[in-house]
Formats: C-alpha cells, sequence, structure tokens
C-alpha cells in the first residue's frame, strides 16, 4: 500500500516565500501522518496568471506582470528546489509539484511545470503541454510526455487543462503508468454557485478506467481577483473506485490509500488493453493519410 496525501491549499500570488514556507509545513505533517506521496497543486509557488480570465483585470499591484511572475518562479537548479529535495529525503516522501520554473538558461523564459521529487533528488518534471487561455501569455508550452519509475511503478504527471486531451493519459499508461497525477488552479467566478461540485471525479474517473490507473486529482483553494477556486481534489482507482473526494473548495488535506496491485485485476479482467486495436485507430489518426483511404461519395 501507498499511503497519499492531495494537499488542498491557498496558494498566495507572486509570494514564493510564504507559499514554500507553508509547503515545508504540509510536508513535515503529512509525513508524520505516514504520506508516502504527496501531491500539491499548479503553481504552487507563485499563483496563478493574471488577468485569470480574458479580458479580465489585472489584481497585483506591480509594475510589469510577466516580469513579476518570472522573479516568483523557482530557478531549476536553485535553492528552493534544493530545499525540496532535502525535505523529502528527511521525511523519505515522493512530492509531486505544481511549479512555475525559469528556462535553466534564457532570461524571462517560464514553464508551468510539475516535479516529481524523492529522497534521491528530482526524478521527474513535465511542463503542461495543453495551455489554458491567459497562460500563453506568459508560459512556454512543453513537447514531452513522459513516465518516472518511483514507489515501485512508474508515475506520469499531467496538469489542469491536461485532462481534456484523452491523449495525455492514454500515452502516459502506454508508457508504463499506474499512478497518473493530475495538479489543478481551476476556478470559477466568485458569485457563480458551482454548476457540477462532482466534475472533478467525472473527469478523473473516466481517465483511470480507460486506463487502467490511479487517477489523483489535487485542486487549490482560496480567491483571487473575483475567482473561486474550485478545490474538490479527489482520488480514484483504476476500476473507478473513489479512493476520497474533498466536496469542498475549503483549504484540507485528502489522504487515501493506494494498493498497485488493483492495475493489474482491473486490466485482467476488462482486457481494456488486449482488446485494443491500435493498427485499426491509426487509419484514422494518421494526419497525412491519403484521399484514397477515405469512403466514396454517394451516387445521387
Amino acid at each position: 500500500m501507498i499511503s497519499a496525501s492531495l494537499v488542498q491549499f491557498d496558494v498566495q500570488c507572486l509570494a514564493p516565500a510564504e507559499n514554500f514556507g507553508r509547503i515545508h509545513d504540509f510536508v513535515a505533517l503529512e509525513a508524520a501522518h505516514g504520506a508516502q506521496l504527496i501531491l500539491f497543486p499548479e503553481l504552487s509557488n507563485t499563483g496563478y496568471v493574471e488577468p485569470l480570465v480574458p479580458g479580465g483585470p489585472m489584481v497585483s499591484d506591480v509594475p510589469h506582470f510577466g516580469a513579476a511572475l518570472y522573479e516568483a518562479c523557482a530557478a531549476p537548479d536553485g535553492e528552493e528546489i534544493k530545499a525540496l529535495v532535502t525535505l523529502a529525503a528527511r521525511h523519505r516522501v515522493h512530492l509531486v509539484i505544481g511549479l512555475g520554473l525559469r528556462d535553466q538558461l534564457r532570461a524571462g523564459v517560464m514553464r508551468n511545470a510539475s516535479l516529481l521529487i524523492g529522497p534521491e533528488g528530482v526524478l521527474g518534471q513535465y511542463t503542461k503541454v495543453h495551455q489554458w487561455q491567459n497562460e500563453k501569455l506568459y508560459f512556454t508550452k512543453g513537447d514531452r510526455i513522459d513516465t518516472f519509475a518511483a514507489l515501485g511503478t512508474h508515475l506520469g504527471m499531467q496538469i489542469c487543462y491536461d485532462i481534456r486531451f484523452p491523449e495525455i493519459t492514454r500515452i502516459l499508461a502506454l508508457r508504463g503508468a499506474g499512478i497518473v497525477t493530475s495538479v489543478w488552479a481551476s476556478f470559477g467566478a466568485e458569485a457563480t454557485p458551482v454548476a457540477d461540485g462532482a466534475l472533478f471525479i467525472h473527469r478523473a474517473y473516466t481517465r483511470a478506467v480507460e486506463n487502467g490507473v490511479f487517477f489523483l486529482s489535487c485542486n487549490r483553494s482560496g480567491s483571487h481577483g473575483g475567482q473561486r477556486f474550485f478545490g474538490r481534489s479527489c482520488a480514484l482507482a483504476p476500476d473507478g473506485t473513489v479512493l476520497g473526494a474533498l466536496d469542498h473548495d475549503m483549504e484540507d488535506v485528502l489522504r487515501v490509500e493506494i494498493d498497485l496491485e488493483a492495475v493489474t485485476r482491473y486490466r485482467s479482467f476488462t482486457g481494456i488493453w488486449a482488446d485494443r486495436d491500435p493498427t485499426l485507430y491509426e487509419k484514422y489518426l494518421s494526419p497525412d493519410r491519403s484521399d484514397s483511404r477515405r469512403s466514396p461519395p454517394e451516387k445521387s
């Protein structure tokens, strides 16, 4: 069994020192509760971008938000990441954490990333491929989908909007993932009631049962610029069983147990991998397939 904690906390905009301080406190607390894997939301160090929605107002009192965001982002080889590695080693835990990261070489270039950190160091990094609305103003998109060996399986990472593209989770599963993590900073207008409180469960359920993976969905809480983050973190087993879910948007921690043997049990029972027909799918998915493969037009 793997004990996992999904930390649904309120990230402060452009306040990395405060946010990292709270992250360290949460790790110590969850490790004391026996956690082996601890998740933190998207952009846990920087807070979300402004304007939060297209055409919305700038909220932070800074001369240039892009420059301020870059300053709040972590350097890949900087002290903040080194401190997280030390923290993971001290508590013998693995962390999956959404972070704004600076480019290793190019000043001003930023990435919306998810890092896998273990006692041995940084084990993997994923850069968000599908960028939501105004994120495109600031972040350079990712171009890799990888999994990383950890906790007796392979772990794959995605971020927020990526979940709407099933190819991401399928590729991670094809590359051996038994656990897929999804970190979020998903929000809606503060004055508008949540239309579907189980939305995150629906999405996680679909990706879990399609691929036979554990799907861990960790969103943030708090309000900013007239928008309220939805919270409602959840964890789903390969057969769609809800291991745990928070039904609110307040700060909280979701603690669940993961039995990796459930991956084998579900996949061998359903046959979802044996029954796939990628050769057939390729006829329709290949972007350069010739017109000769298409059905001829009907005669009038």
